[in-house]
């Protein structure tokens, strides 16, 4: 101990023995931005840089995807609808045919049952290429005389028209461009959910510079990596394109 004389005569008494630095701390006060000045907090901020980049350049993929698939999703269904359209005319062309046949053969039938056979013969001759073909196989079940046999050539198997196999052929072609929209459509809501996702994790990494506890940050920053990793293996293996 040492005496000193202070201002009016007063004595103090001082300590000679040295003053005492206190330890440094990781953590600095909760609110104020975290600067790394140990070794373990340089880790954590080049984790959170990599985490940060990756989070970025994902985002932007992700969303990259999300807006190409959706554009293919409004083509595909716009050619479905045109398909459907033009199966549905093709339907209306094969149904007016079909009526104009049944009218042929109840002429031909008609003349048939009075034993006209020069007017029968005059409607077989005006008889289309289909319902020509299918009368043939029908005679041949000799169908005016068993009961078993079809009522007309119309419900023979032989009995197609062209429209009515373009009908088939355009609706089922719709059909694949729809479920192909659909494939689209999953994707593109899939995309965007990781994009959501990606965005969780920067909001953690972002929040978590704001907090005094390196503990705590250090759960946030790994949650955070958590959903990068996963979000980014499960958005690779979504399809980029659709094909038919």
């Amino acid at each position: 101990m040492v005496s000193t004389t202070g201002p009016g005569g007063s004595t103090t008494a001082g300590s000679d023995e040295p003053e005492r630095d206190e330890p440094e701390r990781d953590e600095e006060a909760t609110g104020e931005e975290q600067v790394a000045n140990s070794p373990r907090e340089r880790a954590l901020e080049l984790v959170i840089t990599i985490l940060l980049s990756l989070s970025a350049l994902l985002s932007a993929w992700c969303a990259y995807q999300s807006t190409q698939l959706s554009g293919d999703q409004s083509r595909l269904d716009t050619r479905a609808s045109v398909l459907q359209l033009q199966a549905f005319r093709a339907e209306q062309r094969a149904t007016q045919q079909a009526q104009a046949d049944l009218g042929a053969f109840d002429r031909w039938l008609e003349a048939t049952s009075d034993g006209n056979t020069v007017r029968a013969s005059f409607a077989e001759q005006r008889f289309s290429t289909e319902l020509a073909t299918a009368f043939r196989a029908w005679l041949a079940l000799d169908p005016l005389v068993d009961p078993d046999a079809p009522g007309s050539p119309l419900e023979m198997t032989e009995y197609v028209t062209p429209d009515e196999t373009a009908s088939v052929r355009l609706e089922a072609e719709a059909q694949r461009y729809e479920s192909t929209a659909e494939v689209a459509d999953v994707a593109a809501g899939d995309y965007v959910l990781a994009v959501v996702l990606l965005a969780a994790a920067l909001f953690l990494l972002g929040i978590q510079s704001r907090i005094g506890i390196f503990e705590l940050r250090a759960a946030m920053v790994t949650v955070a990596g958590f959903i990068v990793l996963g979000t980014g293996l499960w958005a690779l293996r979504l399809p980029t394109e659709v094909a038919l």
